[in-house]
Order: C-alpha cells, then sequence, then structure tokens
C-alpha cells in the first residue's frame, strides 16, 4: 500500500508540473494545497484516495482527446485493462490489505 501512496505523490507532482507549465494556477493551487497537506503527514495512508477528486487531469486529458485522435485511443488501450484489474481486485475482496 505505500508504494501506491509513493506513486500517488509522483503522479500529483507531475500533474502540478504540468499545470503550471500551461498556467492554469487554480488547478495547481488546489493540487500544491493537496499534495502539501497530504505529503507533510507523517503516516503515507490516505494519498491516493484523497486524490480522486483531482479534476484538474481529467479535464486536461479530455482537451487532448479532442484534440488528438491517438491520445483517446491510447486512453482507452491503457485505462480497459487497469480497469478490469481494479475491479476484479475489489470484487474478490483483496482491496482491503
Amino acid at each position: 500500500m505505500f508504494q501506491a501512496e509513493i506513486v500517488a505523490m509522483l503522479i500529483g507532482l507531475l500533474l502540478l508540473g504540468l499545470m503550471l507549465r500551461q498556467r492554469r494556477w487554480p488547478e495547481a493551487l488546489y493540487i500544491a494545497l493537496s499534495l502539501c497537506a497530504l505529503g507533510t503527514s507523517y503516516w503515507y495512508m490516505s494519498i491516493s484516495r484523497a486524490t480522486l477528486p483531482v479534476v484538474a487531469p481529467w479535464i486536461a486529458l479530455a482537451a487532448r482527446s479532442l484534440r488528438t485522435p491517438r491520445c483517446h485511443s491510447l486512453y482507452l488501450a491503457l485505462a480497459t485493462p487497469l480497469t478490469t484489474v481494479f475491479a476484479l481486485t475489489f470484487l474478490t475482496g483483496r482491496w482491503a490489505g
């Protein structure tokens, strides 16, 4: 579980850099405050769960997929197997530890 927390923190930092580069200040501030609050905790157990409501990457992905159909196809190629794995993990009860 700790590895997922570290991956979520790295993804958050990458998204923060992307939002700053695109000069999307409100999204960057929201992500920065979330990462600061969750990253300075002494216990990494809620970063991945708390980053679910961050909508900035989904908006950026939707805008990108409208411009390039290849991005849309890549998203579907990655999301379909990952969603299947996550659903099977949840439905078999292995998500809780």
